[in-house]
């Protein structure tokens, strides 16, 4: 036995070392392929499965969040506009007048109409989740939030709806998702409505009953966009078994089956694999809302979740059948003097990718594997010295970034703002107030931006709008503005709070030192591949000395934003670049910005 093992070494000693090296990747590449394709497949279908079950789950809590906030915002609204009623003394007086009186002067109704509808569109104003809303006095007059909801008001006066809110206490009642042919916009639609006896709060006496519609489709505007491809859609379930929402509308209003309604309800979140009635295996989830007895179900094909892990799987067998081939070739062409110093190199790039890249490769020869691993070395001081550069220019964009949004969230602005509001509501400009208190919210919610640095053109331009509609409102006898972009520079993309300092710098550095009354113009052009959007203002300019600090790079009150702007679009874009000034002294700036085109969130630098 001895003697037969010695035999075979000797015979593999005494071979090629081009047949050595076949006889050991043979084993070495063969083996593991197989095993590849055979685990392969597994491996990555439980990975798939598992983190496809984190992502249902995530994705629902955030769905049945946002849609637990929708009805409460429907509440709210019928609370909001239970508030305003009461204050409408002309409402509690009607029953009254129309005793003594037979009915109301055509004056006084309309006058009481109008505010009372009024009321409804303000308070659908502030909660835009409400489709619409409808208001029945105690004399049954009819208030709606549009003329369309007024059909039908006879069959609605005599529905069990209606008479289910005339008995009750004024508390919240949710009826189910249904389609009816009164007081709705559209009959084909499904509605879900929340109703409300509307009480004195003094008195306690019925002042009348509220009506709030929810349109279905904002419902399953909420999660349709949510959720892997191969998803079968989400859909909601109440605790009859019906199905009060879904994309598909096919199923909207249609009862489960007995069997699936089952599971669906067993227990509070139901997370299982379920097979079909056609034999396919599906993901269900099922998880319960806190503000309503629904259910949010989601159903994924375990078919169309593994489908393109047995594609990968194929792929690697089939690149693993070529590199096989490939590597017997090799094997062939190598000799002993170029595979052993290989060898060695290949070991020094392990070692190089298992820790820190700042250790060179030690280099011994002067032959081809030499001047590769000389090689390598100026490689990994460059990619050492990049790295370090990359680091530092995104540390001075969240600076830049950090300092933007700071200026813009600055108290004094926000508080001269509320004192505008304030004023407009004291001097009974309700309507102007809330377009003020819009702007400043759209104004804060462009420059956070859910934390994203690049938004289109269209996006910055509606926050230099909402900025410059508070601005023009604070200082009316100030100046005045215009913008005229391009359509066709909307969708491209631009670092968020690019111009807003720039308008910011003409208002308070150019026109209000200037003493006379000014014109702000905001204009974009397409030059080449490149956009250009210029900022003019007529007030005093910039004075020689500024001019000169912003080119050299110096920062001052006058220029800091402007600064930050330029330095920051150069960090994105390079320094062809930025931000570039025309101004003489008393007649007025031009402030050009100039930065590729591009789509998408992130530029590239």
């Amino acid at each position: 036995m001895d003697r037969m093992q010695t035999g075979k070494f000797r015979w593999f000693r005494n071979q090629r070392i081009q047949n050595k090296i076949i006889f050991v990747y043979l084993p070495l590449i063969v083996i593991p392929l197989l095993l590849l394709g055979l685990f392969s497949y597994n491996t990555n279908t439980e990975s798939i499965v598992s983190k496809t079950r984190k992502n249902m789950l995530d994705e629902s809590r955030l769905i049945t969040t946002r849609i637990d906030t929708l009805l409460v915002n429907a509440e709210s609204f019928a609370n909001i506009a239970m508030l305003d009623l009461n204050k409408e003394v002309k409402l509690k007086t009607l029953e009254l007048a129309a005793k003594h009186d037979g009915e109301l002067p055509i004056s006084d109704d309309h006058v009481l109409r109008n505010q009372i509808e009024n009321k409804l569109d303000f308070a659908q104003l502030i909660f835009q989740d409400v489709e619409s809303a409808v208001f029945v006095d105690r004399n049954q007059n009819v208030y709606t939030t549009d003329s369309k909801l007024t059909a039908g008001s006879e069959m609605g006066l005599a529905s069990d709806m209606y008479k289910t809110v005339e008995r009750s206490n004024g508390i919240m009642l949710w009826f189910p998702m249904q389609k009816r042919s009164f007081w709705v916009l559209d009959q084909d639609k499904a509605v879900l409505t929340v109703g409300k006896k509307i009480l004195d709060t003094e008195t306690m006496e019925t002042l009348g009953y509220l009506f709030v519609n929810i349109n279905e489709k904002t419902l399953s505007n909420i999660y349709n966009p949510v959720g892997p491809v191969q998803t079968a859609g989400y859909y909601i379930v109440d605790s009859r078994g019906i199905v009060i929402s879904a994309g598909d509308e096919g199923r909207l209003l249609k009862p489960l089956e007995s069997e699936r309604k089952r599971e669906i309800m067993a227990g509070d979140t139901v997370f299982q694999e379920i097979r079909k009635e056609n034999g396919e295996k599906v993901l269900l989830t099922a998880m319960p809302f806190s503000h309503a007895d629904w259910k949010l179900v989601d159903e994924i094909s375990l078919v169309d979740l593994t489908r393109e892990t047995a594609k990968v799987s194929r792929i690697i067998l089939l690149v693993g059948s070529l590199c096989l081939l490939l590597a017997l070739l090799g094997a062939i062409i190598l000799s002993g003097v170029i595979a052993a110093p290989i060898m060695s190199l290949a070991k020094h790039m392990n070692r190089i990718r298992d820790e820190n890249i700042d250790r060179p490769v030690e280099v011994r020869s002067r032959d081809e594997v030499g001047m590769l691993g000389a090689g390598l070395n100026m490689m990994l001081g460059r990619i050492n010295d990049l790295i370090v550069k990359v680091r530092e220019e995104q540390q001075q964009k969240r600076e830049y970034e950090l300092a933007l949004i700071q200026e813009q969230i600055k108290p004094h602005f926000f508080y001269n703002t509320l004192d505008l509001i304030y004023v407009l509501c004291k001097t009974g400009e309700n309507e102007e107030a809330g377009k003020a208190t819009k702007a400043l919210a759209d104004f804060y919610r462009v420059a956070l931006s859910n934390g994203k640095e690049i938004i289109t053109v269209r996006e910055e331009l509606q926050n230099l709008q909402s900025y410059l509609y508070i601005q023009s409102a604070r200082y009316s006898d100030l100046f005045d503005f215009r913008i005229n972009v391009p359509a066709e520079l909307l969708n491209y993309s631009i670092p968020k709070l690019t111009l807003q300092p720039l308008v910011e710098n003409s208002i308070y550095h150019g026109l209000k030192e200037k003493g006379s009354f000014g014109h702000i113009t905001i204009e974009g052009r397409k030059q080449d591949e490149t956009m250009e959007l210029v900022v003019q203002d007529d007030g005093v300019g910039f004075l020689p000395k500024q001019l000169e600090w912003f080119k050299k790079g110096h920062e001052s009150s006058e220029t800091f934003g402007l600064k930050s702007v330029d330095e920051r679009i150069r960090l994105y874009f390079g320094d062809r670049y930025g931000i570039h000034i025309h101004s003489n002294r008393g007649e007025g700036a031009d402030i050009t910005v100039r930065i590729p085109l591009s789509r998408g969130e992130q530029a590239d630098v």
